[in-house]
């Protein structure tokens, strides 16, 4: 058997992983937990690991060599002022989309807890923005109003919304699909090839009005770490 490696993504909502053998996912796990991490893990197993959310389990097995950070020597460079508040779920995100094309500028979405849109340019991970997803603009309209209830989430809903669960349906996906289409109309202005990839389970529908080159990579996160630890070995 060839090299293996593990990529952990230990996130808001869940812990997800794939395994990884000469570089090709041969399994991805989800949730992943730590009795699969006790049952993976030996002498011959790379691990590397993007913590933004909690696994108290999982994380009394892990050191802090395996941890992704700033301090991690990886393959592009973050032009960031606060490198070391970045997410690593964002530099693992920056590093996936570089080995999917170094030469082309690339706009990378992560619909998850929050809505993440961020600038690579050969090489250069140039930062983005952060705004609440989609759960937490729902349940923000229904805590923080007397009114409004908690809906879920329902992207075929188009404006304008027929009752106020339709409103606030609409008002939540749409303004993240608008949101989204702006920065991609705003960077278009700047760069004549500009590719995107949308690194989330979470699906909203563009397809029929940006011109863009796009590729969906649910595993995006999972797909740096690895490309990471191969630039390591």
């Amino acid at each position: 058997m060839g090299e293996i490696n593990l990529s952990i993504d230990i996130g808001n909502t869940s812990t997800k992983a794939g395994i990884f053998i000469d570089g090709q996912m041969v399994d991805y796990i989800k949730p992943f937990t730590y009795e699969h991490f006790a049952e993976i893990v030996n002498d011959g197993v790379s691990v590397l690991v993007s913590k933004t959310g909690s696994n108290s389990k999982l994380e009394a097995l892990l050191s802090s060599e395996h941890y992704l950070s700033d301090q991690t020597s990886i393959p592009i460079k973050l032009n960031y002022d606060t490198p070391e508040t970045l997410g690593p779920d964002r530099i693992a995100a920056a590093v996936g989309a570089y080995f999917l094309d170094p030469n082309s500028p690339w706009l990378i979405v992560d619909l998850g807890t929050c809505l993440t849109t961020d600038l690579m340019d050969r090489g250069q991970f140039l930062g983005g923005m952060i705004s609440p997803g989609i759960d937490i603009r729902l349940r923000a309209m229904h805590e923080f109003t007397a009114g409004l209830p908690l809906v879920q989430m329902d992207d075929s809903k188009k404006f304008p919304g027929k009752s106020t669960e339709e409103s606030i349906q609409v008002g939540a996906s749409q303004s993240i699909r608008h949101e989204i289409m702006g920065y991609i109309h705003q960077q278009n202005q700047v760069y004549e090839s500009l590719k995107l990839v949308f690194c989330s389970e979470n699906s909203l529908h563009f397809d029929k009005v940006i011109k863009n080159e796009i590729f969906a990579r649910p595993n995006l996160v999972l797909e740096g770490l690895n490309y990471i630890i191969q630039h390591h070995a």
